[in-house]
């Protein structure tokens, strides 16, 4: 009896000691396919096999508590499926807890209208690091480090670079493959330009405004929130040299697709000059939402 609870106890601080990194949520759409009990049952399949895949997988060396899990979210709509090719988009979100509050930051939040691939009922879903294998493993593997690199960079400066170099080195190997969403001769948008942009040395003030917004802004805000807000409004500033350098890129365009709501509500209690200097930022970093941003300087 006790070397069986002692086993228990063994394997249960051995493998909580190894805690994957994500806690990821999977919904799968397919609103042409309704009514169909076939490819319902590849759905339900290809729903498990993608959480087991992305929620088991070790990404890191580091060890992760329960709460300290990235809280992350795929959205795979099929639009096609002819045998077991599917032509889907895959929208991913990732969220950050603020320290010592209940509030989650989102970091990433991007649509990928490109997530074309192959899926069986009862094949795992596999991945080598160096080497290309399918498209889905190749596609869930460079978000799922892409998250882990972007939440890190939110924690330390540039600390997410190990993980965002995986990204990128997957997005190389799928060059050759001929699958969309790879080539660097494709729309700016794409899995390639996306990594390669964010580690470009021209979007350096961008990975700088990641830290300093999350870390030293919304982390610092619970205990001064006016030293957290002009923290912000800081961070915020490094990425004007970024809009010189690209402007209108697809980071530039994620980020405030992530945080557009999130900087409103951050300045509704600031002080005049804060929401002004705020306002001047947004409006030429972020032009399309002027609309929305004319809230900051009615707020208050």
């Amino acid at each position: 009896m006790n070397k069986i609870f002692f086993f228990a106890l063994f394997c249960l601080i051995t493998f909580g000691s190894y805690a994957q990194e994500l806690r990821c949520e999977v919904e799968i759409l397919a609103p042409t396919f309704k009514n169909d009990p076939e490819n319902t049952q590849v759905f339900d399949q290809l729903k498990k096999s993608v959480l087991s895949f992305m929620n088991n997988t070790k990404w890191t060396d580091d060890v992760f508590k329960e709460h300290e899990k990235i809280e992350t979210s795929l959205l795979i709509t099929i639009n096609q499926k002819s045998g077991n090719a599917f032509e889907a988009k895959l929208q991913v979100t990732s969220r950050r807890p603020v320290y010592k509050t209940n509030y989650t930051s989102t970091i990433v939040n991007t649509l990928d209208g490109s997530f074309n691939f192959s899926f069986q009922i009862n094949a795992p879903i596999i991945f080598t690091q160096g080497s290309y294998t399918n498209n889905l493993s190749s596609v869930l593997a460079y978000y799922a480090y892409y998250v882990i690199g972007m939440d890190y960079d939110t924690y330390a400066l540039e600390g997410g670079t190990k993980y965002l170099l995986k990204a990128q080195e997957i997005a190389n190997l799928a060059q050759s493959s001929g699958q969309i969403g790879w080539s660097s001769s494709e729309n700016d948008g794409n899995r390639y330009w996306l990594i390669e942009n964010y580690l470009n040395v021209q979007f350096k003030g961008m990975r700088k405004c990641a830290y300093e917004y999350h870390r030293l802004g919304l982390d610092m805000a619970s205990a001064d929130a006016k030293k957290g807000v002009d923290n912000i409004t800081k961070a915020l500033g490094y990425l004007q040299q970024v809009h010189v350098n690209k402007p209108g890129s697809a980071s530039m365009r994620l980020f405030f697709v992530a945080k557009v709501d999130e900087i409103i509500n951050i300045y509704s209690e600031a002080s005049n000059e804060n929401k002004q200097t705020a306002f001047n930022l947004v409006r030429r970093l972020d032009p399309s939402n002027i609309q929305k941003y004319q809230k900051i300087l009615k707020k208050g």
